[in-house]
């Protein structure tokens, strides 16, 4: 079956969605509970602080934890479909893997990431309630601060040509890293995400040290009393909104081409034996 049919797919996706609830459920509610007690700590040890000063700090740390739960979630595509029973239902579904690949890439894609941010909006409100009722403090959310300090800061310039690659370039690093944790995710059996994130934190850091060696500058800027009186793009930055891409549809079509392979019995650690190809 190598043909896409969006009935058999939306069908697919519920089945998907119908296993993977339950742990899934416990996640969202482990990060709900993660976020209520992590903000209760910020509030007891910054007593006699201004309200607005916890509120930034607590937005300033989630917007990394949430930022980290997205990456997690993603690496762990396939790790609900790793035990014999399930693994064996997904595989015999009466679907395409394109139809299959896709409901779990949306999944962690899409639906994650609302679950991530519901978990902060159901922590933070608990947090409002609890203290509202215990302290008869007011209702003060930390959510306008996380949501600010998750927007991306852009040098707004009259370079046209900056202010359009600074936002792509962003853009295509994202699907890059994307595209990094769903690879992992789906060769690793085990440790997908701190493997994975080793990987792209040892390639970050030598791009960095080629760049610095080259004295190479994807961006040029200059400043004046804190005005921007010129800005230009460098050539590496054309390079990398070009070649991250074709990495990024390289990591999706590997991805693909491993899960098109699942076995229902494989080694522990990946879904791909190396040595049997």
């Amino acid at each position: 079956m190598n043909s896409f049919n969006i009935c058999r797919f939306g069908k697919t996706f519920r089945w998907y969605l119908s296993v993977i609830f339950y742990p899934w459920l416990m996640w969202t509610i482990g990060y709900a509970l993660v976020t209520f007690f992590g903000e209760w700590l910020f509030w007891y040890f910054h007593k006699g602080q201004s309200s607005e000063y916890i509120i930034g700090s607590i937005a300033g740390f989630f917007a990394v934890f949430i930022v980290i739960g997205l990456a997690v979630g993603v690496s762990q595509i396939f790790s609900d479909i790793n035990k014999n029973a399930r693994r064996e239902a997904f595989l015999m579904l009466p679907a395409s893997n394109i139809e299959k690949y896709l409901s779990a890439v949306i999944f962690v894609t899409v639906i994650w990431t609302f679950c991530t941010f519901l978990s902060f909006a159901v922590g933070d409100t608990a947090r409002m309630i609890f203290r509202s009722l215990t302290y008869g403090e007011e209702w003060v959310s930390g959510i306008p601060e996380l949501l600010d300090h998750m927007t991306p800061r852009f040098n707004d310039t009259s370079s046209f040509s900056y202010n359009m690659m600074e936002r792509t370039l962003l853009a295509v690093i994202i699907l890059w890293v994307h595209s990094a944790y769903v690879l992992g995710g789906t060769l690793l059996r085990k440790y997908s995400f701190i493997l994975t994130s080793m990987v792209i934190i040892l390639v970050v850091a030598l791009f960095g040290r080629v760049l610095m060696y080259f004295e190479i500058s994807i961006f040029q800027i200059k400043w004046e009393d804190n005005v921007c009186i010129d800005a230009s793009v460098g050539a590496m930055a054309y390079v990398l909104v070009v070649v991250l891409p074709l990495l990024a549809c390289f990591n999706y079509w590997a991805s693909y081409h491993i899960f098109k392979g699942f076995q229902l019995i494989t080694n522990k650690w990946t879904n791909y034996d190396f040595f049997k190809r």
